[in-house]
């Protein structure tokens, strides 16, 4: 009995917070946005301004808006391998200024996956915006057929798969096709419509088919996340953002690779680099070294430690090459990398300007790091 009445005592005693509380109901995770599926268009789209041969199977508009001058309405398609959109906007007054601005963009392709920007006017295409770093490559491919007429404006879209961002190798497709028309009136004054909010499409995401990507016939290693178009073939990226993939449009070589993953980078002459002419492995398979990223020695007598250089080693077998190692090339902790080895068992010595060696042993396609002989 005691020790019951003691019990109750301690009880009471006892704050409020040290006495067992129902664990808190865990926070409701976001649902899921709906998936529409971008249809198959039945024939050869003509880019003529005209929407003959779009059926409105998936349309697009942005939220309604009693303020608004300006709106539109886009249907959207895809045939082999190319996406297509035609888009209807109308307008009080059609001038130079109104801009149509497409941005696409692949939430799943990997987190260094960015999207593309195109824009078009009454006249056709326009420059995409600096700002969202679509290439040159990328603007040429895409094609636009205008139709105008009083207040309304028809534009016919057709975007390449090798002028689409980053999409993913294996996920499915979905897609965020964001579409902003910017009204400009005649005093000058901007309001734009969309159908997309803070970069995504407003409470849905579309999606392109397996069969879309099946059709480009790339084959792709297991550890390519995402897959991006090039002037010269396929880039194919794992989680880095650096490419561990590459498909050429011919036979891959030294020059072709390096425009193709660095292009317009330096040499490793200038960079103060030792790199050998060439490089084998022991069974005579050629390695092939790209240089990229930025000088942090470009200003005599300075280092700037949020710059780098890094070498990537390719495995190159005809149009096809393979990502086996990316190591720093030049920092200010390591220096400048002032000789490299590729022993005839495989073994790689990259020696730094700074004191550092560092060893690789090739094991089956790449190289890993081993602390053998490292000082």
């Amino acid at each position: 009995m005691r020790s019951l009445v003691a019990s109750a005592v301690l009880a009471a005693l006892l704050p409020l917070s040290a006495v067992a509380q129902p664990p808190a109901p865990a926070p409701a995770e976001p649902k899921p946005r709906p998936i529409r599926a971008i249809p198959a268009l039945a024939r050869e789209v003509k880019l003529d301004g005209k929407l003959k041969d779009f059926p409105a199977t998936l349309t697009l508009k942005p939220p309604a808006s009693l303020d608004a001058s300006a709106s539109f309405t886009a249907r959207v398609g895809w045939r082999k391998d190319t996406l297509f959109l035609a888009v209807e906007t109308t307008d009080d007054q059609l001038l130079s200024g109104d801009l149509l601005t497409l941005t696409l963009f692949f939430p799943d392709a990997g987190v260094a996956a960015t999207g593309n920007t195109f824009r078009f006017a009454f006249d056709g295409k326009r420059a995409s915006p600096p700002e969202s770093n679509t290439s040159a490559y990328a603007q040429k491919l895409v094609e636009a057929g205008v139709e105008r007429k009083d207040n309304t404006l028809v534009l016919e879209v057709a975007v390449p798969a090798r002028a689409l961002p980053r999409f993913p190798a294996v996920d499915p497709l979905v897609l965020d096709l964001c579409l902003t028309y910017e009204d400009v009136d005649g005093e000058g004054t901007r309001s734009a419509v969309s159908n997309c909010k803070d970069g995504g499409m407003i409470g849905e995401a579309l999606r392109l088919p397996d069969e879309f990507r099946k059709g480009l016939k790339l084959k792709p290693p297991e550890n390519v996340v995402g897959l991006e178009g090039n002037a010269g073939g396929w880039l194919g990226y794992g989680i880095l953002s650096y490419p561990s993939w590459v498909e050429g449009d011919a036979a891959l070589t030294a020059d072709s690779l390096e425009q193709m993953v660095a292009p317009g980078g330096i040499s490793a002459e200038q960079a103060g680099l030792h790199v050998p002419e060439e490089l084998s492995l022991p069974n005579g398979k050629p390695l092939v070294v790209v240089l990229s990223g930025e000088n942090p020695y470009s200003a005599k007598g300075t280092c700037d430690a949020d710059k780098e250089l890094r070498f990537g080693f390719y495995l190159v077998k005809g149009k096809t090459a393979q990502r086996a190692l990316e190591w720093p090339a030049a920092t200010c902790a390591l220096g400048r990398a002032n000789s490299m080895v590729l022993d005839e068992e495989g073994t790689l010595r990259i020696g730094y300007s700074n004191g550092p060696t560092i060893n690789f042993a090739w094991s089956v396609d790449h190289f890993e790091r081993t602390e053998l002989g490292m000082r």
